[in-house]
């Protein structure tokens, strides 16, 4: 048979067995002109319908790949071509005497969460985890993680699948070994997830999403909100720290003072550049304060070395910016300009 008989059988053969995709026509009208959306059903990843599609090419695609008897020569190529990158180091953080990092090391999938002794002495590194060995096949990641004050212990946000839906776990520096905490959806695409711990080192503020039952399904990954976690607890003694008058898209990033006595939340309203602050201290029964609004014209907050101290970044009344000092009890009518452009 004639070489071009054969790849039109083939692609004849592929084309009959690849599982249907159901159109479901759906019309909007955009400035007059109607246009129709015949799959956006598919965007409801989430629903049994979508799921079964979603199994359905999956299962085809690898009987199909695995089918393929260049297959095994072309991944064993890629493999050795990956394998030589270089291994490095990134998402650094310091703890006293220790160097937290995030290792990428080919030919393995997923970083690598290391200490170090010191940044000159490469034979120092100490692995704490390694999510390649919780699932061979790389489909367990750190979305992030954040040593506690004194670095004996580690909250590390995991997903699975490139879900990016997070679990929050604990971890032993030293041992390497997990605690039984395990604190479900604290990060998820639609507007990320953080953690910050309190001073001692026995609890965490950790951003969370609804739980199903809390809000309607379109809701479940939106109106995140901050929680607070004692170590070795059940989450469903949790306590509700801040957020229900948060923004539905609120994109929260939590920081701590260098003291650990503060706890700043930077809340974004979704990626249009508007940004609320809120303070309290981290000891139990403190309030939340909100120092800043929408309005206000503030994109940036960062603490003073000693936590005395507030610095802002304002674009109110200044197109190229200009930066504040507010003290850390203080408003922000009573900031001090210390430059402007």
């Amino acid at each position: 048979m004639k070489p071009i008989l054969v790849l039109l059988t083939l692609v004849m053969s592929i084309a009959a067995a690849v599982p249907p995709t159901e159109k479901k026509p759906v019309t909007d009208e955009y400035h007059g002109l109607q246009v129709v959306d015949e799959y956006r059903w598919l965007e409801e990843t989430g629903s049994p319908a979508v799921k079964a599609w979603t199994e359905a090419q999956n299962q085809y695609s690898r009987a199909w790949l695995d089918a393929r008897s260049e297959r095994a020569e072309i991944e064993a190529k890629l493999t050795a071509l990956y394998a030589k990158d270089t291994p490095s180091h990134s998402g650094i953080s310091s703890r006293p005497g220790r160097l937290f990092a995030l290792k990428f090391q080919p030919p393995k999938q997923q970083r690598l969460l290391v200490t170090l002794s010191s940044p000159d002495d490469l034979a120092s590194e100490k692995v704490v985890l390694d999510p390649n060995e919780i699932e061979p096949k790389g489909q367990v990641a750190m979305d992030w993680y954040e040593p506690s004050p004194d670095g004996k212990l580690i909250a590390v946000c995991l997903s699975e699948n490139g879900s990016e839906e997070g679990t929050l776990h604990f971890y032993s520096t030293e041992s390497g070994e997990p605690l039984p905490d395990r604190i479900p959806r604290v990060q998820y695409p639609t507007g990320g997830g953080s953690v910050a711990w309190t001073l001692n080192g026995g609890a965490v503020f950790y951003t969370r999403y609804p739980h199903r039952g809390e809000k309607p399904e379109a809701d479940l990954n939106f109106f995140q909100q901050i929680y607070f976690h004692k170590l070795g607890t059940p989450t469903s003694s949790d306590e509700y720290s801040n957020g229900r008058d948060f923004p539905r898209i609120a994109e929260i990033e939590l920081h701590t003072s260098e003291d650990g006595r503060w706890l700043l939340a930077s809340v974004a309203n979704g990626d249009g550049g508007e940004f609320s602050h809120h303070l309290r201290e981290t000891k139990e029964g403190a309030t939340w304060r909100q120092i800043t609004r929408h309005e206000d014209g503030i994109k940036e907050i960062t603490f003073s070395h000693d936590g005395a101290s507030l610095y802002l970044r304002s674009v109110k009344d200044a197109p190229h910016g200009k930066v504040l000092r507010l003290a850390i009890n203080g408003s922000l009518a009573d900031a001090e300009s210390s430059s402007r452009t």
